[in-house]
């Protein structure tokens, strides 16, 4: 019976999934008004052909194509286009009929017009799959998958429709995350810890374990002399927002970037040490504790791998690219860019260590004042 209801919730997930992926689709088409481009589907491409240009001796290698599209948006819906489609060599799009893209063009002096299909189109496709994991998930979990994503979705409107769009108008962003972190933590903890009188003891430990980080990642900013600059997409928002603190968004990525590893060590101790008081309600308050310490140093050995690792992942093109210019192993630690990454894996990594103790410790002030009223 019960894997009949599993089964049976599994594939209401999948149509759940499958109708949401049509309906944003559909929004996502109808309502696509970017004068710049159009979504098109690609009916038929001829080969490719090198075009050769004398102008420039170090110009790019261009190929252009035949090509058949049908355009899906804007005002020319439904109208069928034969035009010449053209790439630089190494732009990795792969185009293939029947698939949907991003058609864009260039209008030159002469009235010359040259098209180019820019990128793929996924914003349906990234909507569907969402939609199936997080279906997915209630659907093997129940509510406390329900709350969990709740949780993530509150986390997720904080950064975007709060921190980030304050942060553009000149809010300063290390406040702004320190009070993003908070509303985050206690959202999180209130959807995820099932023991109501525990809460306060998870966001004490996840609060105290990611600021005890963020003072060490911000000491070590400040003596490697890291202005937040390094990096392609650092320089470009610091010429388009010449007025942004750079180096105090380093420090908000810093307390952004570990408060999810330390909300769950922190809730792992609590709920691990709540389980131990349910089972024994007079269980000794100094064999609680170092029960408390134990459990969050087993967890603290698989966060850590998951928390560098990530970052380590998130750095690992410039890692390869500056390798690749002969930089030995201390010319990359000098790297501001892979200074910016340890920083951000050190100061997580502490995060947690600090938060086992704070975690641990909270709990069994909680218990012995408990006990003490009760």
């Amino acid at each position: 019976m019960r894997r009949k209801h599993l089964l049976s919730r599994i594939a209401i997930a999948l149509v759940l999934s499958w109708a949401f992926y049509c309906a944003a689709d559909y929004f996502a088409v109808s309502r696509w008004d970017n004068t710049d481009s159009l979504i098109v589907r690609v009916i038929e491409t001829g080969p490719e052909i090198e075009v050769s240009s004398d102008e420039e001796e170090d110009s790019y290698e261009t190929f252009e194509r035949d090509t058949v599209m049908q355009i899906l948006s804007g005002t020319r819906t439904d109208e069928v286009l034969r035009v010449k489609t053209v790439r630089l060599s190494g732009s990795g799009l792969e185009v293939r009929p029947g698939r949907r893209y991003l058609l864009v063009w260039d209008m030159f002096s002469d009235g010359r017009v040259q098209y180019s299909l820019a990128d793929a189109w996924r914003v349906s496709g990234v909507a569907g799959v969402v939609m199936l994991v997080c279906t997915v998930l209630i659907a093997l979990t129940g509510t406390r998958g329900l709350f969990a994503l709740l949780g993530l979705g509150a986390s997720i409107a904080v950064l975007v429709f709060s921190m980030i769009p304050l942060t553009v108008m000149g809010w300063d962003c290390v406040w702004l995350a320190i009070a993003s972190v908070f509303i985050i933590s206690t959202v999180t903890i209130l959807c995820v810890v099932r023991h109501a009188r525990y809460r306060i003891t998870a966001l004490l430990g996840s609060l105290g374990g990611v600021f005890s980080g963020f003072l060490c990642g911000a000491a070590m900013v400040y003596l490697w002399g890291l202005n937040g600059l390094a990096g392609e997409g650092a320089a470009l928002l610091a010429s388009t927002l010449p007025g942004l603190n750079m180096r105090g968004l380093l420090l908000a990525s810093v307390l952004i970037g570990s408060i999810g590893a330390v909300l769950d060590v922190s809730i792992s101790i609590t709920a691990s040490m709540s389980e131990f008081v349910d089972y024994d309600n007079d269980i000794p308050l100094d064999r609680l504790l170092l029960a408390g310490l134990n459990v969050g140093s087993e967890v603290l050995g698989s966060m850590i791998n998951t928390l560098i690792l990530a970052y380590m992942g998130s750095a690992l093109p410039m890692a390869v690219l500056i390798c690749s210019s002969g930089v030995e192993f201390s010319g990359l630690l000098n790297d501001p860019y892979i200074a910016q990454e340890i920083v951000q894996s050190l100061a997580g990594t502490l995060g947690l260590l600090f938060t086992i103790p704070a975690s641990a410790f909270s709990f069994v002030l909680q218990e012995s004042l408990r006990r003490r009223d009760g």
